[in-house]
């Protein structure tokens, strides 16, 4: 381990010299951590140039991925102290979902889940789908198991072993000024627009305009895919086409005005998200605190007003 955080001084700023002076090592010292952490790995990491040095492609893998790992330690210690500046550590509860979600649901509410329960570590992590589509055991997105997820399908996968959350509708919606062109009379006008839409979305823009009775076969569709869904909300704002979305990830947006319905009678049902605790057994105080709290706020829609300051 010594070896390794010498090495990543010396690799970060390309200098044993330098690395000395920030360790409070002399530069011999260096070199020779270098060299016996070379003879463990059995590559070399650094090339010695003049009186210099300059990393090897090993050497600069190697450094990439000790930086990261470096970097996330730094990260948990800074925790810890700040836990015990705060009087103690802080219990954990950490909430997986769908990024979108994340984005467009749960972040506008976060505050008040903190300001509720600030004797908790609460820690969302958001970098996946989680549409599970088979009965296996969803994965965990990272080393340390969560203890919530929001995942998202249907009733016959999910029923038995969560608790809805959330139900959606999906409508086209699009940027005010789209909607004043006066174009979008019935359904088959959308095909003079781009359409925007996302991959993991429940229902489709064939399958809407089909529902529609809309004909199309008779033009060319101009379409553009964005995930994740939020992405394409965005391009939605901006002007950039017309989406077919949730109805709660798009659920600010039309409460501010940013988007708006031109069909707003039109809209199909979707999938629902689910409520899932991945472990077995009884879940903690902290956790059973967290869930009440996410089941109280999927039945208060919208969001506090205040929230949707946030960008």
């Amino acid at each position: 381990m010594r070896g390794i955080a010498v090495f990543e001084a010396a690799a970060r700023a390309v200098s044993f010299h330098a690395a000395a002076q920030e360790l409070n090592l002399t530069p011999s010292a260096v070199s020779h951590q270098i060299r016996l952490l070379e003879e463990t790995l059995g590559v070399r990491l650094f090339e010695r140039v003049g009186r210099g040095v300059t990393l090897t492609a090993e050497g600069a893998d190697y450094a990439l991925s000790v930086r990261v790992s470096m970097q996330r330690l730094r990260i948990a210690t800074n925790q810890i102290r700040a836990r015990a500046k705060a009087g103690g550590a802080l219990e954990v509860v950490r909430i997986e979902l769908p990024p979108s979600l994340a984005h467009c649901w749960l972040l506008p509410r976060l505050a008040e889940l903190i300001a509720q329960h600030p004797g908790l570590d609460i820690r969302v992590n958001a970098q996946g789908s989680h549409l599970q589509r088979d009965r296996s055991p969803l994965p965990l997105l990272t080393d340390a198991p969560a203890d919530l997820q929001i995942v998202y399908g249907d009733d016959k996968l999910w029923s038995d072993r969560a608790s809805r959350l959330l139900s959606e509708n999906f409508q086209p919606v699009c940027a005010p000024a789209l909607l004043a062109q006066g174009r979008m009379k019935s359904p088959d006008r959308l095909l003079e627009h781009t359409l925007l839409s996302t991959s993991l979305n429940a229902v489709t823009w064939e399958e809407w305009l089909n529902w529609q009775g809309v004909d199309l076969d008779r033009s060319a569709i101009s379409t553009l895919q964005m995930d994740p869904s939020h992405l394409a909300i965005e391009a939605a704002v901006r002007g950039m086409g017309v989406i077919l979305e949730s109805s709660i990830l798009v659920e600010r947006q039309l409460l501010t005005g940013a988007l708006v319905a031109p069909f707003p009678d039109l809209s199909r049902p979707g999938f629902s998200y689910w409520l899932y605790a991945p472990s077995q057994g009884k879940p903690s105080t902290a956790v059973e605190a967290v869930a009440e709290w996410l089941q109280d706020s999927s039945a208060l829609s919208p969001a506090p007003k205040d929230s949707y300051a946030i960008s």
